[in-house]
């Protein structure tokens, strides 16, 4: 705190209060002004933050003790640390006490937050929304039908050569003049030194993903796999039927499957990244989105389901979601691009062939339940 003056932040039955105490004689009469702010402060090269402002108060500062009223603003508000991103609630206090230089005070608002710590952790986020995919790609190639097994094989056949000529042009590209490059120079989007192997290894990194996404869809055939949400907003005490929700059929006999349904927090924000387009280059803004902490709800081992049989035969139980508003944050968008959602998703995990995932559209959810124990 400033030697001039000291401010506390209490939550009181009316809302949150601001008590601000003057020290210094001088200040006595002078405007003040508080803004409080929520920002989502983005954890990556080139950020791109944003900020809205929650509360502006004025005041007349007065001896002793000021106490400046927020009211019900900081109600829904939270403090949030991530992988790719922060939400951080601040306060400044500005007196305009100065010619060149106003007095600023910073106040620390974590202790207005009403929601209860999350018990989720971040360490073991990965194995909820992206578990590991073994699979056998024999045993999978011979369950899909004979129409997707005849794409893949097409794709490995176009693609692959693509990939691998794509990385010996810039290979070539390297190690010849400027002036007898074929398709990779050797200068970046700023005019700086760039080298033409590194731009194919990113670029048959790209075309590579693009091909594996491509034939995974197709070996995803195996089955038909859906899940919808029931309806009705979400809250503590809400329970989903397993088997009303989840259905879908195999071509081929599962065994030793795993059904999920799992609940995380993604993170949104931007980034901006220079483009060059032939002999100039420009600086364009990136959205990303960051999975972060989630929880498993519901997880059912079938240890056998016969060949063109529904699923929901085999499921049992209920999806209890109170796990939801204990251990996750709730939804918190700054805007379009920044901020926090939540996302269901169900899972079909298998020892043999390729996983099948579907996100639950249109989930809703009773915010004020996350601040209830």
């Amino acid at each position: 705190m400033s030697g001039k003056l000291d401010v506390t932040a209490a939550r009181e039955a009316g809302g949150c209060v601001l008590q601000v105490w003057v020290r210094d004689p001088d200040l006595h009469g002078k405007p003040a002004r508080v803004v409080v702010k929520q920002r989502a402060h983005v954890k990556r090269g080139s950020p791109v933050h944003h900020e809205i402002t929650l509360a502006d108060r004025s005041l007349l500062l007065a001896p002793g003790q000021n106490r400046v009223a927020l009211g019900i603003d900081l109600d829904d508000e939270f403090v949030y640390v991530g992988d790719k991103l922060d939400l951080q609630l601040t306060a400044t206090l500005t007196v305009d006490d100065g010619v060149l230089f106003d007095t600023k005070v910073d106040i620390d608002l974590s202790t207005l937050c009403r929601l209860p710590p999350r018990t989720a952790r971040n360490e073991a986020a990965k194995s909820v929304h992206s578990p590991p995919d073994r699979f056998n790609f024999i045993a999978n190639l011979r369950a899909i039908p004979a129409g997707a097994r005849a794409k893949v094989l097409w794709l490995l056949i176009v693609g692959v050569p693509i990939v691998v000529g794509n990385l010996l042009l810039g290979t070539r590209d390297q190690f010849v003049p400027e002036s007898r490059t074929w398709f990779y120079d050797h200068s970046d989007s700023d005019g700086g030194s760039e080298s033409p192997l590194m731009k194919a290894l990113v670029g048959s990194g790209a075309l590579g993903a693009g091909l594996w996404a491509l034939i995974l869809a197709q070996l995803r055939r195996y089955m038909t796999f859906d899940a919808r949400c029931p309806p009705g907003p979400v809250r503590r005490d809400t329970r989903w039927q397993a088997a009303g929700m989840i259905g879908g059929s195999a071509r081929v006999p599962l065994q030793q499957a795993t059904l999920r349904v799992v609940a995380y927090n993604r993170e949104h924000g931007q980034y901006t990244k220079r483009e060059k387009r032939g002999k100039s280059s420009r600086t364009v803004t990136k959205s990303f989105v960051n999975n972060a902490c989630g929880v498993v709800l519901y997880e059912r081992l079938l240890p056998f389901v016969p060949a063109q049989v529904d699923l929901a035969g085999y499921l049992d139980g209920e999806v209890e979601l109170q796990r939801v508003f204990d251990a996750l944050y709730p939804p918190r968008m700054l805007g379009a691009n920044h901020g926090l959602s939540l996302q269901f998703e169900v899972q079909l995990l298998h020892p043999e062939y390729v996983d099948q995932e579907v996100i639950l559209a249109a989930v809703e959810v009773d915010a004020e339940e996350f601040y209830r124990r």
